[in-house]
């Protein structure tokens, strides 16, 4: 990793998190701004935000986006959160002031490559990458290189199919994990579950919706239990498929870990090969504010 200084910047579907970071992956500074969908005054409030660190010379910036992303052109093809579709990220970043090298790929995969160096150290051959945040996003890591597939897809953990009828999901399929286990579909369930016992509650967030849990409410408890069922389901597909030695969760739903978790890790071990279920190690981010971030800082070389 050469030296200097890079820009890494975090563009989820609710904040977009910006970070100056140095060629050993530490956050010297860090910003934030709202997302909003207007891609072209985003990249603006982002450039506002980033040009005093501009100013001080940077290697380049790195962009994780939240969506299915055309690395090489800078181009999201699909972002559902964002309500994005074909839009060039790259073209509206140079418009607002960009200059020098600039690097996009999606959010969770960057933030894979910054958990592979910062949280792992370079020391594990595989890792999966689950994001839980709005909606959720996965990365993969195998043999000390990101895996983006064919056309740079590879890790959409949050539309593998847990329930074919299940609910509608943002990128049109259903059933998708995401509807399950990311912040506006577990929102959504618990909205749902409380209509029906006559309570008008419907901006439930994922923070409301544990402490209710931990409470013992019970609509609360049979949302997490529902979205545990959804993510053992999905890590079984994982863990028969690609055999990874670490899965590690991040984003701000990871936090209610303990509410899920044990519950998906039953499923997968019913549901799982034995060999690879016993083998995957389950680990939640130590820092998940930073890892995006960071990994996007990362791909700069």
């Amino acid at each position: 990793m050469r030296k200097g200084l890079r820009l890494g910047v975090d563009l989820g579907g609710t904040r977009v998190k910006l970070g100056l970071v140095d060629e050993r992956g530490r956050v010297l500074d860090r910003r934030a701004v709202d997302t909003v969908a207007d891609p072209r005054a985003l990249a603006r409030a982002v450039w506002i935000a980033a040009r005093p660190w501009m100013e001080r010379g940077v290697r380049g910036t790195g962009v994780g986006v939240a969506g299915d992303v055309d690395a090489a052109r800078g181009v999201v093809r699909l972002a559902p959160n964002l309500g994005w579709r074909g839009v060039s990220v790259a073209r509206h970043f140079r418009a607002a002031g960009w200059t020098g090298p600039l690097c996009f790929e999606n959010d969770a995969t960057a933030a894979a490559w910054g958990a592979y160096h910062m949280e792992l150290h370079c020391r594990v051959g595989s890792l999966v990458l689950i994001a839980l945040g709005t909606g959720v996003g996965g990365g993969l890591v195998f043999n000390g290189a990101l895996y983006r597939g064919a056309t740079g897809s590879a890790g959409e953990i949050g539309h593998l199919v847990v329930d074919p009828k299940g609910p509608r999901c943002g990128c049109g399929g259903r059933g998708c994990l995401e509807t399950y286990l990311g912040a506006v579909g577990l929102s959504a369930e618990a909205a749902r579950r409380d209509a029906a016992r006559g309570r008008k509650n419907t901006d439930v967030t994922p923070l409301d919706l544990a402490r209710r849990a931990r409470r013992g409410d019970p609509v609360a408890r049979a949302v997490w239990d529902r979205a545990g069922r959804a993510l053992g389901a999905a890590l079984a597909n994982l863990v028969n498929t690609l055999n990874p030695e670490v899965i590690l969760f991040t984003g701000g739903v990871a936090r209610a870990a303990p509410l899920f978790l044990p519950t998906a890790r039953r499923i997968l071990r019913a549901t799982a090969f034995p060999a690879p279920a016993r083998a995957a190690r389950f680990r939640v981010s130590r820092d998940p504010e930073s890892l995006g971030l960071v990994g996007a800082a990362l791909l700069v070389e």
